[in-house]
């Protein structure tokens, strides 16, 4: 794309008049190749953008398939039969119904330095 020097429009490359305002481009060769290397990194970008947008439909697409076969085809595992635990005593038949108290340590105050044991 080339700039229009009255206007600033972007035109394509083989225009001699600006697409907007219809003043006539000058056309320097340095802004050919300067034009020609930025459309080429953008169709570049885009193909990239591209691919991988492409890669992503089939990766999301193998996703589905594999999670379709796997609650069409593939059975439930059964249950497990899982006996009762007997704990034996270790924990106690009922808990105690007293709080229990923590003390909270006195903060020092603004000025006063921390002593570290």
């Amino acid at each position: 794309m080339i700039p229009c020097q009255a206007c600033g429009n972007q035109n394509p490359i083989a225009t001699r008049y600006c697409r907007k305002c219809g003043a006539k481009l000058e056309v320097k060769p340095q802004d050919v190749v300067e034009a020609v290397s930025r459309d080429n990194a953008d169709l570049s970008a885009q193909r990239w953008f591209e691919g991988g947008r492409s890669a992503l439909i089939i990766g999301m697409f193998f996703l589905t398939c594999a999670l379709v076969l796997r609650y069409a085809v593939v059975p439930p595992m059964p249950l497990a039969d899982v006996p009762p635990v007997d704990f034996g005593g270790i924990l106690p038949a009922e808990l105690p119904k007293t709080p229990v108290k923590v003390e909270a340590k006195a903060k020092p105050a603004a000025g006063e330095a921390v002593k570290k044991p």
